[in-house]
């Protein structure tokens, strides 16, 4: 009759119309001119800029949760001379950055020197009847990001409110030995200017030689938290017994796969389902299907001191690691010299792998 002792493995890992116009006069129908665009004059805007929140970047994340939308606001004052319909256009640019790879921008980590490239675009923001021009995204050459008409009453002081999202979107990380920590670049020169007409032609406000207000220097900002998983490659396996289980060995392999660099990273194995301590250090067992029976077990570190602390209840000595890309573990696992002949039947435990860096 034989006896099958196993140790399963067990590994847990920490989204025109046209409008068509028509007029109706005596002696048939119509289609009217084109208004003419009104002149406006003494273009005044005061700029509104959401506080940056750093994008929270990690292995495998969604683009959508490492993108971040800023509104900009801009509150325009202008002049007009005369009732009419002006056609007025936002256009958009901004430089490289402080870290250009080429044509990307790339955020630095602010305690070392690893970089993440994100690439930047805009949308436009609450403004009503917008017409949305083709754009991709913000280069250092102005582009215009809508055109709006602004419809004026009559001569005097008037109002309208520009507003865009400014979006940015990192890259998904799947590259190894980056900073943990933030990251940071600086765009020294972000532009937003209102123009007459459907293009950045004839400027409004804010020359495209000049910097925008508090958009002069936009702050681009994300944060990587330190992050390391692992897989069980091989699990503990005493195989099938028929003599004695006394000093049965079995060999198993972790793999170590760390996104940032970290400067340690402790690996602790959990008591398993049916620990015992009987007042002294606690003692990890295998458990036969219908729980009539246990075989005790231990597993070993690298070095063959046992992964358990003496007198504790739940044990977990650490294993000191370099953070580095698809570091191996030996483990392995013995069953304890003068251990009796159990009961047949199989035997199993499950027990948790901890790391902490």
């Amino acid at each position: 009759m034989s006896i099958i002792l196993s140790c399963l493995r067990n590994a847990f890992r920490f989204s025109a119309t046209a409008a068509f116009a028509i007029s109706l006069l005596l002696g048939g129908i119509v289609q009217p001119l084109p208004a003419r665009a009104a002149q406006t004059e003494n273009w005044q805007c005061t700029p509104e800029l959401e506080a940056p929140l750093p994008v929270i970047l990690s292995a495998g994340t969604p683009a959508g949760q490492r993108t971040d939308r800023r509104t900009v606001s801009l509150n325009c004052t202008f002049d007009t001379p005369s009732p009419g319909n002006a056609l007025i256009s936002l256009c958009l640019s901004a430089p490289l950055g402080s870290n250009p790879d080429g044509v990307l921008r790339q955020a630095r980590s602010v305690i070392g020197n690893s970089l993440v490239h994100y690439a930047l675009t805009a949308e436009p923001g609450n403004v009503p009847n917008v017409e949305p021009q083709v754009f991709d995204a913000i280069t250092p050459t102005l582009k215009p990001l809508y055109s709006v008409m602004i419809q004026s009453g009559g001569p005097g002081r008037q109002t309208f409110r520009h507003q865009f999202k400014l979006v940015t979107e990192f890259e998904g990380l799947t590259r190894r030995g980056l900073d943990a920590g933030g990251y940071s670049d600086i765009l020294s020169g972000f532009v937003a200017s209102v123009h007459q007409g459907a293009t950045c032609g004839p400027v409004l406000w804010g020359p495209s030689t000049g910097a925008l207000g508090e958009l002069a220097n936009l702050t681009i900002t994300a944060s990587l938290a330190p992050q390391c998983d692992f897989v069980v490659n091989k699990a503990l396996d005493f195989g099938t017994a028929t003599l004695s289980v006394g000093g049965s060995k079995a060999d198993g392999l972790i793999t170590l796969t760390c996104l940032t660099n970290l400067p340690n990273i402790t690996i602790s194995m959990g008591p398993g389902n049916n620990p015992v301590t009987d007042g002294g250090p606690v003692i990890r067992q295998m458990r036969r299907s219908d729980g009539a029976a246990t075989i005790p077990y231990l597993i070993l570190k690298p070095d063959g001191t046992e992964w358990s602390q003496t007198g504790s209840i739940i044990p977990g000595t650490p294993l000191d690691l370099p953070g580095v890309d698809g570091v191996s573990v030996p483990i392995s696992g013995l069953i304890p010299q003068g251990t009796k002949f159990p009961l047949a039947g199989d035997y199993s435990d499950s027990v948790i792998v901890y790391l902490g860096f």
